[in-house]
């Protein structure tokens, strides 16, 4: 196990005496995957100009099972999984899981997955190996997974995890860079991932209505990734002002409470759409 420091340890522990009341977090959350206690959901991620002929996203998003039906949402049981090293465990049942879930739902067809993945998860060294896998024995296009990784958190000049991200993307896989803008390093991880889609900080987003400033810089960015060919999704979107803004720059996609919220896969067939 990678110990990180007596003030991470402290942070987790008080996390989870408040948050879960876990005695052993480890073998709580060993056992959540081994026994399927995980639940996906999915947010849209709409194209803003329905005459463009682009593809539907759909981040998958993940809740803990626990008992009389309560969901713990990510941000109680993820640290404690990065801390125990355990989510190249769980990026892998999602990956799993939801592509089986999409390869039974016909009506989803048109639809890529995009799905997080952990700084860990990309320096495994056999990960490439593990999508190869599961594309074959699923039969999925591998043009369905869109692998998200936040900008800040990409080992940037690791050359293992270059090899591994050239490996999946020769699969046939696409990557995504999220919270673009956030960091100047958002542009390093771009480059090493060779990302097709760049999700701008919602921070900004927020704000393009309202502020100059915010409007430059998602302009500034949206720029700069089309004339690289690289597609721009608008996290965070919650009004109507902000699509129009959104609109009038070009960015390619929205994401957001103002699209629609996070729902289980189950009810997601049909639920494709933007609001005007």
């Amino acid at each position: 196990m990678r110990k990180r420091g007596e003030a991470k340890q402290l942070y987790l522990e008080s996390l989870v005496d408040t948050l879960t009341g876990w005695n052993d977090p480890e073998a709580r959350l060993r056992k959540a995957i081994e026994d399927d206690e995980f639940m996906l959901f999915g947010q849209t991620i709409v194209p803003l100009d329905r005459k463009k002929e682009i593809r539907f996203h759909l981040e998958i998003l993940i809740r803990l099972r626990e008992e009389e039906r309560n969901l713990t949402p990510p941000g109680t049981f993820l640290p404690i999984l990065e801390y125990f090293e355990l989510m190249p465990a769980l990026d892998r049942w999602v990956i799993e899981h939801a592509a089986r879930w999409w390869k039974s739902t016909e009506r989803m067809r048109n639809t890529v997955l995009n799905i997080n993945l952990s700084p860990d998860t990309l320096e495994s060294a056999d990960f490439p190996e593990f999508v190869a896998a599961r594309l074959s024995e699923i039969g999925l296009p591998a043009g369905v997974l869109c692998f998200e990784v936040t900008g800040s958190e990409v080992p940037v000049g690791s050359a293992e995890v270059a090899r591994s991200i050239e490996k999946v993307k020769a699969l046939g896989c696409r990557f995504a860079v999220s919270a673009f803008g956030r960091e100047s390093i958002s542009f390093d991880a771009l480059r090493m991932v060779g990302a097709k889609f760049v999700k701008i900080d919602g921070g900004m987003i927020r704000e393009i209505h309202s502020d100059t400033v915010a409007f430059t810089k998602v302009k500034s960015i949206h720029q700069v990734c089309a004339k690289a060919g690289i597609q721009t999704v608008a996290e965070f979107v919650e009004l109507p002002e902000t699509l129009n803004r959104l609109r009038e720059i070009g960015v390619d996609y929205a994401q957001g409470y103002g699209i629609s919220r996070p729902e289980p896969l189950e009810a997601q067939e049909g639920s494709q759409q933007v609001k005007k």
